[in-house]
């Protein structure tokens, strides 16, 4: 069943994302990784601003190709929630910051959202 998502709350200290409905009721909870002490994810509020169902994503000392079900968070495309399936590949569980700022969630959560959230969606990241 489609459902759509009005807004998604993302917590740094729990590490888990939180999914509302338009009534404001919870309607999932997914545990993700977000970004470790050195490269962290920036707090505050946004909204989606871009989708990509794969994407190559680069930085400073990574290119990782195919990335699936990315949703950015941010005009520049820096920030984004999206899946990691080579973090499910080397079975390193979610709910531990490891990412580069990004928020990774585990594939089958991510293809969800990303099926049922509309650009425009409101995010908030909080301690």
């Amino acid at each position: 069943m489609v459902e759509l998502i009005a807004a998604i709350v993302v917590d740094l200290s729990d590490q888990k994302l939180y999914v509302y409905n338009p009534q404001q009721e919870l309607v999932r909870t997914v545990l993700v990784s977000t970004g470790k002490a050195t490269t962290p994810t920036p707090m505050g509020n946004g909204q989606v601003y871009t989708k990509h169902r794969s994407v190559t994503m680069r930085g400073r000392t990574y290119v990782v190709p195919n990335v699936p079900y990315t949703m950015c968070i941010t005009e520049n495309e820096l920030i984004c929630l999206h899946g990691a399936p080579w973090q499910e590949a080397a079975g390193q569980r979610f709910g531990v910051a490891r990412s580069s700022g990004c928020i990774r969630i585990p594939s089958p959560h991510a293809r969800w959202l990303f099926e049922n959230t509309p650009i425009g969606t409101p995010v908030t990241i909080q301690a």
